[in-house]
């Protein structure tokens, strides 16, 4: 089972005398090799939705039936003094449930994984040393050796230079090529532009459908407040 079904899933977060906050319920198929965009305003749930779909978080409602799940914080939450090599190496760990160590083999797949990003150079380094367009690039390479089915990933391209910005993109297409889902939460309109579909959370919302009309002026406005005069991603003329 490589797609992924959200049968009335609801997804908040439910605080003692029933407040905090939950998202309207999500029916939705997303497919093996979609690259999905998840945009809305500052708070209206995108980590929350994540964390949900990866099991980190428990429903307030509804269902998930998905298949196995990787998961990917956004840039400088991880902190790690081990290096690039063996950091990507670990998502290989589900791989060796009875044993602590790594295996050749997983420091080999770890070392094709970075060289595939073109990111080879960083093998010896210390993760906490490198940059955080860097540390992007090593953290999906560590998706690549997790091989999971369903990549989810928080603001992957927050604080990333153009150049890595695009490199990280790059990768994420490279994910979804081989027939991985990757949902992505972001602020760059570009990069969501580009995905497949666009999950958009509002106030009372959530809609996936396709980049043309989840970007279009209207619904930009109804959904950051904002008024836009031409294409929200380059603001060029509306065509």
């Amino acid at each position: 089972m490589k797609d992924l079904r959200l049968e009335g899933l609801v997804a908040g977060r439910v605080a003692e005398g029933g407040k905090g906050f939950r998202l309207p319920p999500l029916d939705q198929s997303i497919f093996a090799g979609e690259v999905v965009a998840v945009i809305g305003p500052n708070g209206a749930g995108k980590t929350t939705l994540l964390k949900t779909l990866a099991g980190l978080l428990p429903p307030v409602a509804g269902s998930i039936i998905r298949p196995r799940a990787a998961w990917l914080p956004p840039p400088g939450v991880v902190s790690a003094g081990f290096s690039a090599l063996h950091l990507t190496a670990l998502g290989r760990s589900h791989l060796r449930r009875w044993s602590s160590g790594l295996a050749p083999a997983d420091l080999d797949a770890a070392r094709a994984a970075l060289n595939r990003l073109e990111a080879g150079h960083l093998a010896d380094r210390p993760f906490d040393r490198l940059s955080s367009g860097q540390q992007q690039l090593v953290l999906i390479a560590r998706l690549f050796v997790q091989d999971a089915p369903l990549c989810l990933l928080d603001e992957p391209l927050a604080l990333l230079d153009p150049a890595h910005a695009r490199a990280v993109e790059t990768a994420i297409r490279t994910l979804a090529g081989e027939g991985r889902i990757v949902i992505a939460s972001t602020h760059h309109l570009p990069f969501a532009a580009r995905a497949d579909r666009i999950l958009a959370l509002g106030p009372d919302r959530a809609e996936l459908s396709a980049p043309a009309r989840a970007l279009a002026p209207d619904r930009i406005r109804a959904l950051f407040g904002v008024e836009v005069d031409g294409c929200p991603c380059c603001g060029g003329p509306l065509s």
